[in-house]
């Protein structure tokens, strides 16, 4: 789990640097409205951080728009609420993990 924490840990932090640092700069993209090339979808970080919400059954919290981010970097301005998502995020994937046979845990 501490990829998982550290990925968003990483998120929370960037949102509440200042817009015009790169990171920043770069996420507007991958939340317009432009044609996906074909093949096999990437795996990027937006979308593994929205996998990791859509897990979640107690929010409705999503990371598919940029009002989605926007709401994150909102919530990410207050670190108590930051530091809830994540420790919510993260017992949501150790129950997952938990639960699941193939996990490896007797």
């Amino acid at each position: 789990m501490l990829l998982l924490e550290a990925r968003w840990r990483l998120l929370g932090h960037v949102l509440r640097r200042d817009r015009n640092i790169p990171a920043n700069k770069a996420m507007p993209f991958y939340f317009s409205d432009n044609k996906r090339a074909r093949g096999r979808p990437q795996t990027t970080l937006p979308v593994t951080l929205n996998n990791d919400l859509k897990k979640l059954v107690a929010t409705k919290l999503e990371l598919t728009t940029q009002t989605d981010l926007d709401t994150l970097r909102l919530i990410a301005e207050g670190r108590p609420k930051w530091n809830a998502l994540v420790a919510e995020i993260r017992k949501t994937a150790e129950a997952a993990r938990s639960d699941d046979p193939a996990s490896g845990q007797l």
